[in-house]
């Protein structure tokens, strides 16, 4: 008879006889008790060294909150005060025409500006002024350049305002217009727009915005000499009377 010849396992086959033999352990490494020492030693330095940073930025944001109240009560700024001076018209035309009534108007409008700081400077940006009527009627614009007003002292700026045919809304605005120009009894506001800072010797701060409002007065109270005080505005949220 012939010899049968063993079958062959299948894959993955593992004799149940043969015992499993397990990866050998790492070897846990003792370290020296110096090491440990150094360990904590180094974590205690940089803990300190932490704290004497946080210590000196706390140290140094006292001392600027300190010196930044020293100067505020040293120098007391203060804001300028604005007035609306005089108010002369060149030329006042209402004309008709299909479309309605437009106004060609040219005048030049004085704003009184006072520095009342004792050491301080007051830095002007461009300054635009817009010269408005009843009922809103835009009476035309006009700027000037920026400038530095010096300490404890008083200026009158002067604007050129134009008003290049205007249309006004309806017949009966204009009527008014005219008429009201005609007896005097006409009111006008003018809003001052630009940015200010301040100025020490040779240094200056940033400009900030800031809006003026000097409110409706008639033409004759203006050639009488009435000079009311502006409103400010800063930020376009915070309001100083």
């Amino acid at each position: 008879m012939s010899q049968m010849k063993p079958l062959k396992k299948p894959p993955g086959f593992k004799d149940p006889t043969i015992p499993i033999q397990m990866p050998p352990q790492p070897r846990k490494v003792n370290l020296p008790p110096s090491l440990y020492t150094q360990k904590k030693k180094r974590r205690s330095y940089c803990r300190r060294r932490c704290c004497c940073y946080c210590l000196i930025i706390l140290i140094l944001l006292l001392f600027l909150v300190a010196a930044c109240g020293f100067l505020y009560l040293w120098f007391d700024p203060k804001l300028p005060v604005f007035h609306l001076r005089s108010l002369d018209f060149t030329k006042f035309n209402v004309t008709e025409s299909q479309d309605g009534p437009k106004l060609n108007a040219q005048s030049t409008l004085g704003v009184e500006l006072k520095n009342p700081n004792r050491e301080l400077k007051i830095v002007y940006g461009e300054t635009r002024v817009e010269l408005k009527g009843e009922n809103d009627v835009n009476m035309g614009e006009g700027k000037v350049s920026g400038f530095v007003q010096e300490k404890k002292s008083v200026k009158v700026v002067k604007f050129g305002v134009k008003s290049n045919e205007m249309w006004l809304y309806g017949e009966s605005v204009g009527k008014m217009m005219k008429i009201g120009f005609k007896n005097k009894n006409l009111r006008v506001s003018a809003d001052v727009s630009g940015a200010i800072g301040i100025g020490y010797k040779g240094w200056k701060s940033w400009k900030i915005g800031v809006r003026v409002s000097c409110g409706f007065l008639r033409l004759k109270q203006i050639e009488n000499g009435a000079t009311p005080k502006c409103r400010i505005t800063l930020f376009n949220w915070f309001h100083l009377n």
